[in-house]
C-alpha cells in the first residue's frame, strides 16, 4: 500500500521562499548597522548635542586623537569648524596627527594640574654609618642637590645627629 503524495499547499511554498528572504534582509540590516559610521544612528533632533553649535554647549578642554582621526572628523564630532581647530592648535600639523596627541578645543584651555611633590620628610637625621651618598640613595635625591640644599654641611664630615635638608 502506497500513499499518494500530499497535495502541495500554497502556504508551504510561500514560507519556503519567504524565510530565506527574511534571513537575508536581517543579515543585511545587521551588516549596515555594524558598518555605519560612529554617531550615524544617534538622534540628531533639536535637543541633541550634534545639532547645537559648539558655542552653546560645554566642550571638554582637550581632544585626545584616536587612530584615523582628522581635523575634519574631530570638527564634525565637536561642532567646531576646522578653522577654529587650527586656530586653537597653531603648532599642530593637521596632516600628521598622532594617536594620543591632545588638541585644544578652547581658545585658552585650563592649565593641567601640576602633580604635588611626593609627601615625605623635609629633613633627614643622620644615623651612625650614613653618608651623603647613602642618604641620596635612600631618598632618591642626587648628592649635588643635597649639597646645594645644605651649604653649611660638608659631605665628608657628616656626623650622626646632623639634620640634612631634603627639600626647600
Amino acid at each position: 500500500m502506497q500513499r499518494a503524495p500530499a497535495a502541495r499547499r500554497p502556504g508551504r511554498i510561500f514560507a519556503r521562499l519567504l524565510v530565506p528572504l527574511l534571513l537575508i534582509g536581517v543579515a543585511a540590516a545587521v551588516f549596515l548597522i555594524v558598518r555605519s559610521p560612529p554617531g550615524f544612528l544617534r538622534n540628531t533632533g533639536a535637543g541633541s548635542h550634534a545639532a547645537r553649535p559648539a558655542t552653546q554647549r560645554r566642550l571638554p578642554p582637550y581632544w585626545t586623537v584616536r587612530p584615523g582621526d582628522t581635523f575634519a572628523a574631530i570638527a564634525g564630532r565637536t561642532g567646531l569648524t576646522v578653522d577654529q581647530l587650527q586656530a586653537f592648535n597653531p603648532n599642530v600639523d593637521s596632516l600628521a596627527l598622532a594617536p594620543g596627541e591632545r588638541l585644544n578645543l578652547w581658545q585658552h584651555p585650563p592649565k593641567p594640574h601640576k602633580p604635588r611633590a611626593a609627601p615625605g620628610p623635609t629633613f633627614w637625621t643622620v644615623r651612625p654609618g650614613q653618608s651623603f651618598g647613602s642618604i641620596a640613595a635612600a631618598t632618591g635625591i642626587s648628592i649635588v642637590t643635597l649639597e646645594q640644599l645644605n651649604p653649611t654641611l660638608k659631605p665628608a664630615s657628616v656626623q650622626p645627629g646632623d639634620r640634612v635638608r631634603l627639600r626647600r
